[in-house]
């Protein structure tokens, strides 16, 4: 990854009890995830999971498990960074009744040749 990245932010509301999608890596690409924000924006603590599907593996492995969000507050995982390859995604899966957002920023780097 030597190459100047493209660096993105990307929201998505999140609907309740399924497992949704925040972020794919773009075929060619290698994608460092930087941070990754879950909102809470609702008046009643809700659990959140969060997971990575590995797709040349064809394995998705939990970050967090049904972490509890406290009403009106947020979940930040910063501070180190997991690396996608091209096919990987980033879920998340807010509980029933849940009210949740999230944004998540990574550095994208062209990678053709490695694919």
């Amino acid at each position: 990854m030597t190459k100047e990245p493209k660096i993105r932010s990307i929201g998505k509301n999140l609907v309740e009890a399924v497992a949704n999608v925040v972020y794919t890596c773009p075929a060619n690409y290698v994608a460092k995830m930087t941070l990754l924000f879950i909102s809470n924006h609702g008046g009643n603590n809700k659990t959140i999971s969060i997971q990575w599907y590995d797709a040349s593996a064809d394995e998705t492995y939990y970050i967090v498990g049904d972490t509890v969000l406290s009403a009106n507050s947020y979940l930040k995982l910063d501070g180190s960074y997991l690396v996608l390859n091209p096919g990987d995604t980033v879920i998340a899966t807010p509980e029933l009744g849940a009210t949740t957002d999230a944004t998540i920023t990574v550095e994208e780097y062209y990678e053709q040749a490695l694919f």
